[in-house]
């Protein structure tokens, strides 16, 4: 009797992007961003800034497609904004 092997999956981690809390930008300014480049709602975007603001920093983003998120990332980088990427 024959076996049969499973093939095995390459499971793909989900990459997370976070804001950090920064002294330099402006509410409205983060806010915009998100919006723009997160795809975040003016609510979605305003709660994020504020837990920023309070705790030190928040879940913005995540993705499988590492390229995706990887311009997010350095966009927001070079905006000005103190970003952390992480795979979990």
């Amino acid at each position: 009797m024959a076996t049969k092997k499973k093939a095995k999956r390459h499971k793909r981690k989900r990459l997370h992007l976070y804001l950090l809390n920064d002294d330099t930008n402006s509410v409205e300014y983060v806010v915009n961003l998100l919006m723009y480049l997160c795809s975040h709602n003016a609510f979605q975007a305003e709660q994020c800034a504020l837990i920023t603001h309070t705790v030190g920093r928040c879940h913005i983003y995540s993705s499988l497609n590492g390229m995706e998120i990887m311009v997010i990332y350095e966009t927001l980088l070079k905006s000005g904004l103190n970003v952390e990427l992480k795979d979990k």
